[in-house]
């Protein structure tokens, strides 16, 4: 067995389980890890401003490439903070380890008072990933990081986490590193695809929900071919943007905010098959809940989800690839009698899409000039702010993960770094990230960061000057009475040039497309400042009562 510390025994297991880089930020419990990496140049180290960006860059990074994304923070303070990417990765079921220091392995849980001291901070982080560990062996090393990422590579593929103290970390031992396993497709059996079968290729009127799953899986492929195949039309959670090339004549767009077409075609439905949705919220995305003479198909890899929120015909445990996969094959020989016809879903398609520009023509109009600039495989990064709401529904995402949401959980501030962690794992793709400027400065410290190792990113500040749903909301329900949601912004061009980046002011709308398209050609980290009117709704406020 090798001889090596826990500092490098970390490394070299990341680097054995292909790991090829981490987003963190050191401090004085990890330096043993970060005194390995200097021995190890397979993995590129990206020291970020602040903690939060580790792991939201980890969960763009995997969402985006599919691979398991690494940060690495120091415990107390910096987990705490790192919790904030953490809690969207849960959300969006994303593939992400953090690895988070301890104090002295003696002293945890005595509340001593040490550097970055929680009592129990293994406890703390329960509820964001989906499993962790402390490890103070350092013998165990290894083990315990091959077991995250099983944990990652098994089922639902949500965020796990490692506590190792700083004595672990710098004790020598002889160290056996372990091979590591290949992601494990959850197959379904050919009983469940069977009978989903039946009622699929009967179906009069076939309609197919996908969610986030199906990206995931990397799935467009077998969801496009049973589409096809059934002459089922697609809609789409905000997470399950891209599923289906958006500009297919079968896709129908995404349900969210109950302008989407699923509220027309939901209840006209016979069959419903959903795959890799939790369901969470489907009422206020369709308007309705499901007939007692509707048949719902619920395939999803986590078998917990099966209830919760609509009860199912059939239940099928499976990956969302590996699953359609089989659907296609069992219905590959099978006639079907569909009854929607062409006609009537390109109607029901125009007219949503004729609703949804008359409610926000300024909206509409900006996201269509987003989609013009941006490649047919560039990436959108939609924050949390008034047109990354839009795009949900404006914005045809035409390729699978490259639409990243930050799905329930709603982070304001999560689209710059995670922009950064799509464009680290997507160098040579258009990456842009639709930011506001509150949500902007959770991380514009960050801006150093896309200079200093050259991520190439696009961000678009849409900058009305306030916290604009807060504003909005103000407005509309407590009589324009106005606390705390005017805000004081920096210049954010000077700012961006500040940090070596490139910065842009548009101030007329109608040059947004050619601002973004010359920002993506010229190949270096660049701001555009976008002067929105206040006055500008989000989709969601116009489908909520006033009160």
């Amino acid at each position: 067995m090798p001889k090596m510390s826990g500092g490098e025994a970390v490394v070299r297991s990341l680097v054995a389980e292909g790991v090829d880089v981490v987003f963190g930020l050191p401090g004085v419990q990890i330096m043993s890890i970060y005194d390995a990496f200097y021995d190890n140049p397979d993995i590129r180290v990206i020291t970020c401003r602040h903690e939060q960006t580790t792991t939201y860059m980890a969960d763009g990074y995997a969402r985006s490439t599919g691979k398991i994304g690494v940060a690495l923070v120091v415990p107390g303070p910096g987990a705490y903070n790192a919790a904030a990417g953490l809690s969207d990765a849960y959300a969006t079921s994303a593939p992400v380890l953090l690895i988070s220091g301890q104090i002295e392995s003696d002293e945890i849980g005595k509340d001593f008072g040490q550097l970055h001291e929680i009592s129990d901070q293994l406890q703390f982080m329960k509820p964001v990933v989906k499993w962790n560990d402390l490890v103070t062996d350092v013998q165990a090393i290894p083990e315990t990081i091959h077991e995250a990422m099983n944990q990652i590579k098994t089922g639902r593929p949500r965020p796990v986490e490692i506590e190792i103290p700083p004595d672990t970390l710098s004790s020598v031992a002889e160290i056996d590193l372990i091979e590591p396993e290949s992601w494990q497709r959850l197959k379904p059996s050919a009983s469940l695809i069977s009978a989903a079968a039946d009622l699929l290729a009967t179906a009069k009127r076939p309609l197919i929900w996908a969610g986030g799953g199906v990206n995931l899986s990397g799935a467009s492929t077998e969801l496009t071919q049973l589409a096809e195949l059934i002459e089922a039309p697609v809609i789409s959670t905000a997470e399950g943007k891209g599923a289906i090339n958006e500009t297919h004549p079968l896709s129908m767009g995404t349900t969210a905010y109950a302008w989407g077409p699923g509220v027309e075609l939901f209840p006209r439905a016979d069959v419903i098959l959903v795959v890799g949705s939790r369901l969470g919220s489907y009422r206020p995305e369709i308007g309705t809940s499901p007939r007692s003479d509707q048949k719902l198909i619920n395939m999803n890899v986590d078998e917990s989800e099966f209830g919760k929120t609509m009860d199912a015909e059939i239940g099928i445990p499976a990956d969302a690839k590996a699953g359609l996969g089989m659907l296609v094959a069992a219905l590959g020989s099978r006639s079907v009698n569909n009854e929607w016809g062409k006609d009537t879903l390109q109607n029901i398609k125009s007219s949503t899409k004729a609703k949804i520009k008359a409610a926000g023509p300024i909206q509409v109009e900006l996201v269509e000039s987003i989609r013009k600039a941006v490649p047919e495989d560039g990436f959108i990064v939609g924050g949390i702010t008034n047109i990354g709401a839009w795009s949900y529904l404006a914005y045809p995402a035409m390729k699978e993960r490259t639409f990243i949401t930050s799905s329930y959980m709603g982070n304001l501030g999560f689209g710059f770094p995670t922009a950064l962690g799509v464009k680290v794992g997507n160098p040579d793709k258009a990456v842009v990230a639709l930011t506001g400027d509150g949500g902007f400065a959770y991380a514009m410290a960050d801006l150093a960061t896309a200079v200093q190792y050259d991520i190439n990113l696009v961000t678009v500040i849409f900058n009305n000057g306030g916290y604009g749903a807060s504003y909005r909301d103000q407005h509309r329900r407590f009589g324009g009475r106005l606390v705390g949601t005017e805000l004081h912004n920096p210049d954010f061009v000077k700012l961006a040039e500040s940090f070596g980046a490139k910065g842009v002011k548009v101030s007329d709308l109608g040059a947004v497309e050619v601002a973004i398209g010359d920002s993506i050609r010229a190949s270096v980290p660049t701001v555009i400042e976008v002067a929105l009117p206040s006055e500008l709704d989000p989709p969601y406020y116009l489908t909520q009562p006033t009160v």
